[in-house]
């Protein structure tokens, strides 16, 4: 599905990724902790293409697309929900999820009808304007709208951050049945290891841009292992 290989990234002059590696396969969960700073956020980023990658590859189901546009990863399969959702919030839910159907607009009613049978808190919310809802229904219209583009693999950055737990529970149930219906493959920045652990296959902490340590939820210690990658004692 996914393969990063010696990724190398950041901002202006300064090195963020430093020979990063990473694969994911088609229906997996793979989560991404660390303490802020170390790349996280930046990771995501490249993946999407918002950065440039400086050296490395990054190839999706064997297509380069190291150098491509943000927009044609989009339509590669590749969706994005960003740390502060980043919604219109002047336009309306309905409108919000018609701008992510960029893979197909003339069928936009029939692929956000089926995204909305994942979300239907949101069904009575169709006219209001997004930034009039709660923090909890923008992180849903937010992944909502993401769905609309018919990725196969999503990327999402700190979705609990914020965040009431009955969205949270909610967030978690739609991942899950996306991976369990769709064979949707995740790649999930989160600091709640809770969470990490309700959901993925294995979890990959980063430290100074470069993945120190492969966790498996399932193991003894592992969240001990994990608290030490977020700065928690004990």
């Amino acid at each position: 599905m996914l393969d990063i290989t010696a990724l190398n990234s950041g901002y202006g002059r300064v090195p963020v990724l430093r020979d990063l590696q990473m694969q994911i396969g088609a229906g997996e969960c793979v989560g991404v902790l660390g303490r802020n700073g170390m790349g996280k956020t930046t990771l995501l980023r490249a993946i999407m293409g918002e950065l440039p990658a400086w050296s490395g590859r990054v190839t999706k189901s064997g297509q380069d697309l190291t150098t491509t546009p943000t927009q044609l990863r989009a339509r590669a399969g590749i969706g994005y929900v960003p740390q502060g959702k980043q919604l219109f919030k002047a336009l309306s839910v309905h409108e919000n999820l018609r701008m992510g159907c960029v893979k197909d607009f003339r069928g936009s009613a029939r692929q956000i009808s089926a995204v909305l049978e994942l979300f239907p808190r949101l069904v009575r919310l169709l006219e209001r304007q997004a930034g009039m809802l709660s923090g909890g229904e923008q992180q849903l219209l937010a992944l909502a709208r993401c769905l609309c583009g018919q990725p196969d693999l999503i990327l999402l950055d700190e979705p609990t951050e914020g965040i009431q737990p009955s969205i949270c529970d909610e967030i978690i149930d739609v991942l899950i049945k996306l991976r369990r219906e769709q064979g949707m493959s995740i790649i999930l920045v989160e600091q709640d290891i809770d969470f990490l652990w309700q959901i993925c296959d294995r979890v990959l902490a980063i430290d100074k841009g470069s993945v120190v340590q492969v966790i498996d939820p399932k193991a003894a210690g592992s969240t001990e292992a994990a608290k030490t990658f977020i700065g928690i004692e004990g």
